[in-house]
């Protein structure tokens, strides 16, 4: 029996080069707004069974999460039908539903009325949903000063409360850290095998594969892939990225194997290893590479990307090493930072290793660690990546 229908639908969105701002200046310009027709979605259909798991994957701005909102019904086809049956639950964007000046605990309340919850079923959930989202004495600090992660954790443990039929979700899972994915991993197997539908929009690879049942592969609107979900994910991989593979631990590996050196272990050197208690904490991040044949000249690079994809910064070995010379075996190092400067929120580590030019990359590892940066705590409101380390200064009446 199917929980979802999309048959032959298309969505298409107006991309404006010249708009009017006014009815007075549509009248003075005698014409009307100039602008093109941008179709997200062409002729998509595919049917998910109730009770499994459904994964989407593309890169960005193939149509996917336009999809989820048809599914979600926030947007209406243009062409074609979208069919759910029973009680949806989404989490789409991050903070949506939320009020910044709230705190979590009214937040939920908030959130839980749009999703058509009384305050009095709310009342009863209230403890496994702050259980949950794991946020401590800041459930009731306002929800601005969190961080990104802090933000999913409180929308997902509303969304899987609400016994949703149907449980839609964007990417707004890739902000939580180590601990968090596997929370919920272990909600969307519970929803699963109690006969609830879920469908996934994911960049993260591993996590099609290992949570869906079966996917579909949207690229630039149209349907590209539909089938069991590891056929998908093998099917995109060969084709966007022909030397790649996933990894046991859900990474995107690149690298030509000619010399092998793998990137084995990124590890941050605290005591909670995906965990950052303050953005101007020293830190030092551990890197492991097992070498099975030799290298001379090699170099290696890692870099810093905010969960939303922003590089944030990155260096390489030559930065200290004029040259690094791999032997045989298994090499540690590891990269000391005296104050790391970013705001709160969730980011992500690529390592690669490469030749002294370059040119030849040996091994390549995306998403190798994903740690959050939790909030001071001192009620400060800072915006952007970086925290500028300044302090105001009293001020001084001059007149």
């Amino acid at each position: 029996m199917s929980a979802i229908e999309v048959e032959g639908v298309s969505k298409a969105f107006r991309v404006f080069s010249e708009r009017n701002q006014s009815v007075k200046q549509a009248l003075i310009r005698r014409r009307r707004a100039k602008y093109q027709e941008f179709w997200a979605l062409r002729d998509v259909s595919f049917e998910v069974e109730k009770g499994t798991t459904f994964g989407m994957i593309g890169s960005n701005g193939a149509g996917k999460s336009t999809a989820l909102k048809l599914l979600a019904q926030i947007l209406v086809p243009d062409r074609g039908h979208v069919s759910v049956e029973g009680r949806v639950s989404a989490l789409l964007e991050l903070g949506a539903g939320f009020h910044a000046d709230l705190s979590g605990r009214e937040n939920v309340f908030l959130n839980g009325a749009i999703l058509g919850l009384s305050r009095k079923t709310l009342k009863d959930r209230l403890d496994s949903i702050i259980e949950f989202a794991d946020l401590g004495a800041f459930i009731d600090n306002p929800v601005k000063t969190y961080s990104s992660g802090m933000y999913a954790r409180l929308g997902f443990a509303v969304a899987v409360n609400v016994d949703p039929e149907v449980l839609l979700i964007d990417e707004v899972l890739a902000v939580g850290d180590e601990n968090f994915q596997r929370k919920c991993a272990e909600r969307i197997a519970e929803l699963r095998s109690g006969g609830r539908t879920v469908v996934l929009v994911s960049h993260n690879l591993g996590s099609i594969q290992a949570m869906c049942d079966r996917a579909a592969w949207i690229d630039h609107g149209a349907l590209r892939a539909l089938g069991p979900a590891g056929e998908v994910v093998d099917e995109y991989i060969g084709t966007v990225h022909p030397t790649a593979v996933v990894d046991g631990a859900g990474r995107v590996r690149t690298g030509s194997g000619e010399t092998r050196a793998e990137v084995t272990m990124v590890d941050l050197g605290t005591d909670a290893p995906t965990v950052v208690p303050r953005s101007t904490s020293p830190v030092r991040l551990d890197f492991e590479l097992n070498t099975t044949t030799s290298c001379d000249e090699a170099v290696v690079m890692f870099g810093v990307r905010r969960a939303d994809g922003i590089e944030v910064a990155g260096t390489t070995s030559r930065q200290s090493f004029p040259t690094l010379a791999l032997p045989t075996g298994i090499t540690r190092f590891s990269y000391a930072i005296p104050a790391l400067s970013l705001l709160p929120g969730t980011y992500d580590c690529f390592v690669r290793v490469t030749d002294w030019h370059h040119n030849h990359l040996i091994d390549g590892c995306e998403h190798a660690l994903r740690f959050d940066v939790r909030p001071i705590g001192d009620g400060s409101i800072n915006t952007g990546l970086v925290d500028l380390g300044g302090r105001w200064g009293s001020p001084v009446l001059t007149s």
